[in-house]
Order: structure tokens, then C-alpha cells, then sequence
């Protein structure tokens, strides 16, 4: 038996306010993600922060997991995916969940694993991807506000 697993490690920053404060789409998004995927749940967890308003899911599934930590009110999550199974595809799944959850800007950290006695066992892969379209947006919204408009006249 040939072990070989992947870890990805995701932060999504200034996602979708609407989507993450709602609890139950955050759990549909990684149901159907882990569906699609053939990642094959086993079963959904779920915590509320009793302090605040962050929650998490942790959904273990046969040979492997996904753990998904929610902070709406700093619009971030931080997920982390972890799977053996040859016919999960974690980096198409991370698409989805990135694609689902709309941030701004994310930050993808992977990992292969069990590649016994390669110097390149745990050397990271990175990826960051940031929405331009929205930063534009967003800037002109600024400069709308800074920008000091003439009184009417009387």
C-alpha cells in the first residue's frame, strides 16, 4: 500500500457577510463540497463560540476531514482539508468553498503528505488569490468619501 495524502490549509478574508453569519448555508456549502468531492462524510459537528459570534464545523469524513472555522464578524474563516482518498480531489473542493464563501483575499497553504524519506516531504506549495474587481470597487468608494464635495448654494 502506497500512503499519499494532501493537507490544505485555507484563510479567506472579507468573505460574504451575508453567507457566513447565515449558519445553515455554511453548513449546506461544505455538505454539498464534500458531495461533490467524494469526500464522504461521516458526520457534521458543530460549535458556537459561547463569547462571540464564531462558530465551527468539523466534519469527519473516511480518510480524511474538514474543519471550517467562522468569524463573522472579522469576515474570515480558516478551513483545513485533509485527505488520503484517491478519489477526493481537496484542491477542487478548496475551489468550490473559495468560490462559495467570495472573499476578497485568500491564502492556500498544501501539503503532501507521507512521501517517506523525499527531501521535499513537507515543503509547503502557496497560493494567493486576490479579487481586483472588488478592491477597485472598494477604492472608489473611499475616494468617493474622502473626496470633498461643494456646499449648495442657498
Amino acid at each position: 500500500m502506497k500512503f499519499k495524502g494532501m493537507q490544505i490549509a485555507m484563510d479567506l478574508y472579507d468573505c460574504d457577510g451575508d453567507i457566513i453569519e447565515n449558519k445553515n448555508l455554511v453548513k449546506k456549502i461544505i455538505e454539498d463540497a464534500a458531495k461533490i468531492h467524494t469526500m464522504k462524510e461521516i458526520n457534521l459537528y458543530y460549535n458556537q463560540n459561547p463569547d462571540s459570534n464564531d462558530y465551527s464545523y468539523l466534519m469527519p469524513c473516511n480518510y480524511g476531514h474538514i474543519n471550517l472555522h467562522v468569524f463573522p464578524d472579522l469576515g474570515f474563516v480558516a478551513a483545513d482539508i485533509f485527505t488520503v482518498d484517491e478519489a477526493a480531489n481537496p484542491e477542487e473542493l478548496v475551489a468550490l468553498i473559495r468560490r462559495k464563501l467570495a472573499p476578497d483575499k485568500s491564502k492556500l497553504t498544501i501539503l503532501k503528505r507521507g512521501d517517506f524519506g523525499s527531501i521535499n516531504d513537507m515543503k509547503p506549495r502557496r497560493k494567493k488569490q486576490i479579487r481586483t474587481m472588488h478592491r477597485a470597487k472598494t477604492a472608489g468608494a473611499v475616494l468617493r468619501k474622502l473626496v470633498l464635495r461643494p456646499k449648495k448654494k442657498q
